[in-house]
């Protein structure tokens, strides 16, 4: 018997005490019946009634109890056959409703796969770089301390400063709250073993390892005692990755020998897959006692280590970061530093691991995104309950047929929840292939930013490049799915039920109820509100970057080409440096199509160099802390000429201004206009802290700004002149005047043939050196922009249903009005207008969420403030140009109603 004429022979579902009533009902009647029998037959009605209780077998109580409970079991076995039996017949008959508006079925899967595919990919970006635990042992346990600078001079004290190796010992010595310490450095180093290569590297303590819970796969790890014996056996552990790609896995790497800036290095391990450091960068890991020109490990002031511990059980990150507080001072004791005129001593502090991760630019951007795209989801899910609740009021006269013919509200509001649930899961499936797609653009994308977090909290490990669709994204795909369908479901589904019997099948389907339609409005008044909100944050990000991009940074990167030039420390004696230097570039000018060349120690916008304080040697001496701060440059002579960077008073840099002659030094617009306001700025001279020029030097030029940060104004910097000052770490800049990225294969050439010991490496051009600085502003306003743009589209889709159901619903209206001499112009403005006036209350609304969202986009704008004029009247304009496309349509259509037959249509 089919299932649909089955449920006519139903018989209702009764309560338990129902059941239980029924059958002692029937357990009487059996009984009465065999005393009938008995007493038939001559026996007393005691002895009959006995007998009979004697032959069931057992107690009565219990015989009770067993009907009751085999009662009970078959009626739950009939209640789940018919909940099942109801829920396929609700899916077959959903799935067919569906099939049969495939417009309907299409739009509403593509939006709720939108919103959820893209929530589902930045769920899975956030919960990469945030919300996952760190890949080591008891990540929880794991501390980074770190040194803190008073305030001085009005300027605010640092509490990031790295550690110099006496003063870690002097901590190391005497807390008693870690089971374990390591410091750590990021380097790069040559090898010189087989072909000649730069590597990334950690110089680290011998207990590294150890105290992040990691062991090696191959090999053994340090000894500890390496940290005592700086004249220790040189060793080293490669990772897996430079295991593999360098020497091929080979399984008796162990006890080979690796040469590193020309000094032999003994390998005892290989770290586990993936492990590359608290940096996330290095393929070498060497114990800080034995690395090459060790000498400044002795340097109480030599600060360029970082420290990380692992709390002792049972000490909390509190208790462990007041006792390094504590010993901060104790360490300050050791090493005083008498730079601070006003007293104040340096301290310590302590950090969780998980709180330095990931840059705090990068979390902030995160959760932004984050937040817009639940704003984009939850447009999504208002516009197919949009789609919905237009679906439900063209069904008015079949619900209440259903209603007639006596379908319980519940039963009808559970067939409508089962086609939403379908719905939602068709958008679920369909999301998961965005949010594989989003995923894995992500990873790929990687802002630049977050390659250059170690740089600063010596913490790379986690980024972008890890986030992939694993089970956890899936789970909160799933659970994302089953809410949108239950929540966006539920509200129309009951509005739906609410049909009055009588007018639904009088009016015929032509009647739309009044309070669906209001509740359209309102739906579309919140997508347009929410829209605002999210095009507001775009167009400040965007009005942001175009500022970022079109300021002027000092430079022309156009037709340069960059190389990063390391010479081993020792190949070559200090004083042939500036010789090789004019070497290499005598030899790089001789390329064809190369215009200029020249070296220098860092590429602008890049972060700078260095910085220093400088000394006036001209007036009397001021205290350290009064003394101003400054940018310092190493460059070649011919540097500003290759970089376009022009020459505002004084000389340039010459061949001249070498070791032995008079020091020099250049300095820029903002150094001069800083430094000497009266405008007599050649001739001065300074002691700048750093390249041997505390002694003084000669302000010989002024050059123009240039910005070493792209989202900041230029700063007071020097330059020193690299002949005066040499160095093995260098970046070539050459001009061409063709395809700057050709030349590469050129440039290692020409730079082989002059120092062919020094691995060059990082070849870009510098118009990607300029990309990469602004890549977190573009990624960031990229994916605001394709939000906005989506939310954008969905609210219009929203506008445009509502218009259209209106024209429907008004069509005899129209045609009345028509019929009295109403133009078609008059009935398209009306009908545009009442779409624009949804649009301005919903702007209203949305400018003011606007106002309050925006703030936390405060610090990632350049030169604007969240409440930009400009921003939010051309938003205005946008919506309201989005508005009338989406009301024309319908206008045009409501302006084209033929009056008789609109009038004879009911």
């Amino acid at each position: 018997m089919r299932p649909g004429v089955a449920r006519l022979f139903r018989l209702p579902l009764r309560s338990r005490t129902a059941i239980h009533a029924d059958i002692d009902e029937e357990l009487e009647a059996f009984i009465a019946s065999r005393v009938e029998d008995l007493v038939a037959r001559g026996v007393s009605a005691d002895a009959a009634r006995a007998e009979a209780l004697r032959r069931l077998g057992a107690s009565l109580e219990s015989v009770r109890d067993q009907l009751h409970h085999s009662a009970e079991v078959r009626e739950r076995q009939m209640r789940i056959r018919d909940y099942w039996d109801d829920f396929l017949q609700d899916v077959r008959y959903a799935t067919r409703g569906l099939l049969r508006r495939p417009a309907f079925t299409a739009v509403a899967v593509l939006t709720l796969a939108i919103g959820i595919g893209a929530t589902t990919s930045i769920f899975s970006a956030v919960n990469t770089l945030i919300l996952r635990r760190l890949p080591y042992a008891a990540p929880d346990e794991l501390m980074t301390m770190s040194l803190t600078t008073p305030d001085a001079g009005g300027r605010k004290g640092r509490n990031d400063m790295v550690w110099s190796y006496p003063k870690f010992t002097v901590f190391r010595d005497a807390q008693s709250v870690f089971s374990s310490l390591a410091v750590y450095s990021i380097q790069q180093i040559t090898t010189t073993s087989g072909d000649i290569e730069r590597l990334s590297m950690e110089f680290v303590g011998a207990t590294y390892l150890r105290t992040l819970g990691v062991a090696p796969i191959r090999g053994r790890d340090f000894d500890p005692r390496l940290d005592e014996h700086a004249d220790a056996e040189k060793q080293a552990i490669l990772s897996d990755r430079l295991w593999q790609r360098r020497y091929n896995a080979d399984p008796t790497i162990i006890g080979k020998t690796i040469n590193l800036n020309r000094e032999p290095y003994t390998i005892v391990g290989v770290t586990p897959a993936g492990f590359t450091g608290l940096s996330g960068q290095s393929e070498i890991f060497i114990p800080v006692t034995t690395r090459p020109g060790k000498g400044d490990l002795d340097e109480a002031q030599s600060h360029e280590f970082f420290l990380v511990g692992r709390r002792k059980p049972g000490v909390s990150a509190a208790a462990a970061t007041a006792a390094v507080r504590v010993l901060g001072g104790r360490v300050y004791s050791a090493f005083p530093d008498g730079r601070f005129g006003n007293g104040a001593a340096w301290g310590a502090t302590a950090r969780p691991l998980d709180d330095v991760r990931i840059a705090p630019l990068v979390r902030r951007s995160l959760l932004i995104l984050f937040g817009a795209v639940g704003f984009v989801l939850l447009i999504a899910c208002v516009n197919v309950a949009n789609l919905q609740l237009g679906r439900a009021s063209t069904r008015r006269r079949e619900i209440a047929v259903r209603l007639a013919i006596g379908a319980g509200r519940g039963r009808l509001v559970r067939l409508l929840l089962t086609e939403s649930m379908l719905l939602a899961l068709a958008g679920g499936i369909a999301g998961l292939f965005v949010a594989f797609l989003g995923v894995h653009a992500l990873s790929t994308l990687n802002p630049a930013v977050t390659s250059r977090v170690a740089r600063f909290t010596g913490v790379g490990s986690v980024t972008l490049s890890l986030v992939s669709l694993d089970w956890s994204a899936l789970v909160f795909a799933l659970g994302l799915t089953a809410v949108v369908g239950l929540v966006f479901g539920l509200v129309p589904a009951l509005g739906a039920t609410r049909t009055s019997v009588t007018s639904a099948i009088k009016d015929g389907p032509s009647a739309r109820g009044s309070g669906s339609t209001t509740w359209r409005r309102i739906l579309v008044v919140a997508e347009v509100s929410l829209a605002m909100v999210l095009l507001a944050g775009s167009g400040l990000m965007i009005r942001s970057l175009s500022k970022l991009l079109s300021t002027d940074a000092g430079f022309d990167s156009r037709g340069v080409l960059t190389a990063r030039l390391s010479v081993t420390p020792g190949a070559i004696p200090r004083d042939s440096m500036p010789l090789l230097y004019a070497q290499i570039v005598d030899r790089l000018r001789a390329l064809p199509g190369v215009t200029d060349a020249s070296l220098a120690a860092c590429a602008p916008l890049s972060g700078g160099c260095n910085g220093t304080k400088i000394e006036f040697k001209d007036q009397a001496p001021a205290d350290f802390s009064q003394q101003p701060n400054v940018g310092v440059s190493w460059v070649t002579p011919t540097w500003f000429n290759t970089m376009r960077i022009p020459l505002k008073s004084g000389r340039a840099f010459t061949t001249a201004d070498r070791v032995g002659a008079a020091k020099v030094v250049i300095v820029n617009e903002s150094a001069a206009r800083t430094l000497w306001p009266d405008g007599h700025v050649l001739g001065r001279r300074i002691g700048v802290g750093q390249g041997g020029f505390s002694d003084g030097a000669e302000v010989i030029g002024v050059v123009g700004d240039i910005r070493q940060f792209a989202d900041s104004v230029a700063k007071p910097d020097v330059f020193l002149p690299y002949m005066q000052s040499p160095s093995g770490r260098m970046i070539i800049f050459v001009r061409t005047a063709g395809d700057a990225a050709a030349l590469g294969s050129d440039l290692r050439r020409a730079v082989h043939d002059v120092a062919p010991s020094a691995p060059m490496y990082d070849v870009q051009t510098m118009s990607a050196r300029v990309a990469s600085s602004t890549a977190q502003a573009r990624f960031s306003a990229a994916l605001l922009a394709l939000f906005a743009t989506t939310a954008l589209s969905l609210a219009v889709i929203g506008l445009y249903g509502v218009m259209s159901l209106a024209v429907s619903s008004r069509t005899r209206e129209i045609g009345i009005l028509i019929a009295l001499g109403a133009d078609q112009g008059r009935v398209r403005r009306s009908v545009v207008g009442e779409g624009l006036g949804l649009v301005a209350v919903g702007a209203v609304i949305g400018i003011g969420g606007a106002l309050v969202c925006t703030r936390v986009l405060r610090t990632m704008l350049f030169d604007l403030t969240p409440t930009d004029p400009v921003t939010y009247v051309g938003i205005v304009a946008l919506l309201a140009a989005a508005a009338t496309a989406a009301s024309w349509i319908p206008a045009r259509r409501a302006a084209r109603v033929d009056p008789v037959i609109a009038l004879r249509a009911d």
